[in-house]
C-alpha cells in the first residue's frame, strides 16, 4: 500500500497509520516463505530454521504459517496497547504538524483501533475521538 502523501488533518494521518499496520505490516515475509518456499528466511544464520521447517508437511508449513500470522498481529497489537497506555494514563500525546492527533477513535484504545481496522470496523464519520 503506497503511503498517503497529501494527508493534511491529523486525525487522517492517524487513520492511514492504523490502517497501514492493520494492512501491510500485520503481513509477514516468514510466514509467506513458510508456506509457499518451504524455508522460514533467506539468512545465513537461519540455517537451523529452514531444516526444521522443511522437515515439516505441506500442511503442518501451513499451520506454521498461521502461527507465525497470529504472533505478528498479536505483536503489533502488544506495542499499541502500550502506547495507549501512555496516551492515556501516561499522559503521552502524538502530533501532526504540532497540532494534536487524536487516538483511540474505537474507544478502545489504538490497539483496538486496530483489531478493529483489521475486521473491517468502520471508523467514525464525525472524525471524534472516543479517547484521544
Amino acid at each position: 500500500m503506497p503511503r498517503q502523501t497529501d494527508l493534511s488533518r491529523p486525525v487522517d494521518v492517524y487513520k492511514a497509520i492504523i490502517d497501514e499496520l492493520a494492512t501491510e505490516t500485520s503481513r509477514g515475509i516468514s510466514e509467506r516463505l513458510v508456506a509457499q518456499e518451504g524455508i522460514f528466511s533467506k539468512a545465513p544464520d537461519h540455517r537451523a530454521f529452514n531444516t526444521f521447517v522443511q522437515s515439516l508437511s505441506t500442511d503442518q508449513r501451513q499451520v506454521l504459517a498461521q502461527m507465525l500470522h497470529i504472533q505478528r498481529t498479536g505483536a503489533i497489537h502488544d506495542v499499541l496497547a502500550v502506547l495507549s497506555w501512555w496516551v492515556g494514563p501516561g499522559k503521552v500525546g502524538f502530533t501532526f504538524r504540532g497540532e494534536s492527533m487524536p487516538v483511540g477513535l474505537s474507544g478502545m484504545g489504538l490497539h483496538g483501533d486496530y483489531v478493529g481496522r483489521q475486521n473491517d470496523w468502520e471508523w467514525p464519520s464525525d472524525d471524534s475521538p472516543a479517547a484521544t
